[in-house]
């Protein structure tokens, strides 16, 4: 296997043995890690794969392989991470397209340059790759303003299962003709195909951009004043609530004090405008004002729980039931004391980010029925709860990750079938 594969991207491109043990995809070790060099070499690749039944991981640079299902075993992690080029970029027309290898941070520098940005902030920062975010549709605060990869996703370039090259989507924001397989591919975890190149929409950096972080007393205090700051008048552009014990260590509140983070953007005016109005609804709440640097940190510190974490659920519901959807976030065992939970107050998303420590095999069956529990508690109103990682003590106590996906399930299969027949990608790792 290993000297076909070198045959196709070269020596470069293959990694075996102690130059593969990082690319442990939930904890089972890889028999070679694969990276092309080109989208030829990628599509030689998975045609091989598919004709010889190997099973295929694919990723970015390694980020989340810990998320889904934990696979039965891994013939080939097919990485994008030589795919990194910027292969055309006219700042004036707000796109660009660039390799599914490219860092979300080294992309943010390159736009910078330009004054403008890819408003994409996913849990772990500017490490993952921009294809990875794609493929797992991963968004972080700033999606309550700017959407989810879906929103900014023109066009792709898809391998699938078997070899064949699709180019789906375009360049241009008016692009609507036929299906929408950029939406459809689009967080699809890697069952459908490897993301080689995307094209996106950029967005001018704001002229200002404040964050105000408010005290609460507890989390009905935060859920009120969050309500309150969702105002027209203010459009946050990122609007959470912060749980102890993270919101005293990352934000400067009291032990047991929850915390509203707000991001402002705009036009200086604008945005002083929407911060007057913030302190004006806060009362005699304390608020903190960071500067730029320690924002920045601040918004990084919030996504690094999720990135650490051996447990990472997401609960959902609408906007509207925050209150209610927040309360079966607390019922899980150690929540806000042990752990903390990260709220998308505008977008009724509760992230719970549980440490390993928190979530042994000792409490796989507590764990497994809390979260079912839970799932069930929310469902009743047509909310949902997705454990995009969970260790497998977990999952084999009885949890299923992504719950049942209903009558969708027979239209997946055959979606399935035709971008992947011999079912390498990824198998089992999703819903299918």
């Amino acid at each position: 296997m290993i000297e076909r594969l070198r045959a196709i991207v070269g020596e470069a491109g293959v990694r075996t043995g102690p130059a593969g043990a990082g690319w442990a995809v939930h904890g089972v070790a890889p028999a070679v890690v694969v990276a092309p060099g080109t989208v030829d070499q990628a599509a030689a690749v998975l045609e091989l794969a598919s004709r010889e039944g190997w099973r295929v991981e694919p990723a970015g640079a390694g980020t989340w392989l810990g998320w889904g299902r934990p696979p039965e075993r891994v013939d080939i992690v097919l990485s994008a991470e030589r795919l990194a080029a910027v292969e055309a970029y006219e700042p004036a027309d707000l796109t660009a397209v660039v390799g599914a290898g490219i860092t979300l941070g080294a992309l943010a520098d390159t736009l910078a340059r330009h004054r403008q940005w890819l408003p994409l902030d996913p849990a772990g920062g500017g490490a993952g790759t921009l294809g990875a975010a794609v493929s797992l549709a991963e968004a972080g605060p700033l999606r309550l303003a700017h959407g989810t990869p879906r929103d900014h996703v023109l066009g792709l370039t898809l391998v699938t299962g078997d070899g064949r090259v699709l180019e789906l989507g375009g360049r241009v924001v008016k692009n609507v003709a036929g299906f929408d397989l950029v939406k459809l591919v689009t967080g699809s975890r890697g069952t459908l195909g490897l993301v080689c190149r995307v094209c996106v929409r950029l967005r001018p950096l704001p002229e200002r951009d404040a964050t105000l972080v408010l005290a609460a007393a507890g989390p009905e205090a935060a859920v009120e004043l969050a309500t309150a700051l969702r105002d027209p008048r203010i459009e946050p552009a990122a609007l959470e609530l912060v749980s102890p014990p993270l919101a005293a260590t990352a934000l400067g509140v009291g032990a047991a004090e929850w915390a509203v983070v707000v991001r402002l953007q705009g036009g200086a005016a604008a945005v002083a405008e929407a911060e007057a109005r913030v302190r004006e609804r806060a009362g005699g709440a304390q608020v903190l004002t960071p500067d730029a640097a320690h924002a920045r940190a601040l918004w990084a510190a919030l996504g690094e729980p999720e990135a650490r974490a051996a447990l990472v659920a997401r609960l959902a519901d609408r906007p509207s039931d925050l209150e209610r959807t927040l309360a079966a976030a607390l019922a899980l065992p150690g929540a806000a004391v042990a752990w903390p939970l990260l709220v998308h107050a505008g977008s009724g998303i509760v992230r719970a980010a549980v440490p390993a420590d928190a979530c042994s095999d000792e409490a796989a069956a507590r764990w497994a029925a809390a979260l079912t529990q839970a799932r069930s508690r929310l469902g009743e109103r047509g909310g949902t709860v997705l454990c995009v990682r969970a260790p497998r003590a977990v999952i084999e106590a009885g949890l299923d990750p992504f719950g049942d996906p209903g009558p969708a399930l027979r239209l997946m299969r055959a979606l399935k079938s035709k971008f992947d027949p011999a079912g390498v990608l990824a198998p089992g790792r999703f819903v299918l």
